[in-house]
């Protein structure tokens, strides 16, 4: 075989000369492919984080009182809540 400057290369040579390009092009899809699959999930923990700090918000509100301690009623009464129980 031939390279671009007519220099005759054995198939190590070709081998060595194609395979970091082959190897940098196949991680790179395999980057961007895992980064597009973690998209839907980003989503929904970004949405349920939301709606649990709007949910402590609110109970917070209503009963300002009822932080005593480190407050984990109105945390499990939120997680609830969001998670549809």
């Amino acid at each position: 075989m031939t390279d671009h400057n007519d220099k005759t290369l054995s198939a190590r040579e070709m081998v060595r000369a194609h395979a970091y390009p082959v190897l940098a092009a196949v991680s790179s899809l395999s980057l961007f492919t895992m980064a597009m699959l973690l998209i839907p999930q980003a989503v929904r923990h970004q949405r349920f984080n939301r709606c649990v700090d709007a949910q402590i918000q609110m109970r917070d509100a209503i009963n300002p009182g009822s932080q005593q301690g480190p407050g984990r009623m109105n945390e499990l009464k939120a997680f609830q809540h969001c998670e549809g129980r």
